[in-house]
């Protein structure tokens, strides 16, 4: 088994991104979900898969509060409030699991300037318009 080397620089900008991460709406969440789980280059989804397996201590699939706090202290070296924590998790555990599941930590972790390109932004646009009119009414976004 081959030890995965974690770019220290992607774990930093990862966890950066997640502190930073605000959908505030459900159409901006499911439109970077979809992105983030469908559109990613394999490069860009294996960087955050080696950052999320390096912060899921335990190995459940799911990043807990005190794992996303030791991930702070090993990559920025310094502490993260719970208050922060719990910001952070407003934002990011968008199906109040209490954790932060791959999914999650994809979309809010990855850089959203890049996640967001024109040409993704509209395969995103066209999963939405399910009868192509070039409009998302909202029967098409439920």
């Amino acid at each position: 088994m081959s030890v995965m080397k974690l770019d220290e620089n992607a774990a930093h900008h990862a966890l950066e991104n997640l502190t930073n991460f605000h959908a505030h709406n459900m159409m901006k969440a499911a439109t970077l979900t979809f992105i983030g789980s469908q559109l990613m280059s394999k490069e860009e989804r294996e960087e955050l898969a080696r950052v999320f397996k390096k912060l899921d201590k335990n190995g459940d699939g799911k990043l807990s509060k005190d794992e996303i706090k030791e991930g702070y202290v090993v990559h920025f070296g310094r502490l993260i409030s719970d208050k922060e924590v719990d910001v952070m998790f407003d934002a990011v555990d968008t199906d109040q699991s209490g954790y932060i599941d791959y999914t999650e930590f994809v979309v809010a972790s990855a850089n959203e300037k890049a996640l967001m390109t024109n040409d993704r932004l509209g395969l995103a646009f066209k999963m939405f318009d399910k009868d192509g009119s070039g409009m998302i009414t909202p029967s098409e976004i439920r």
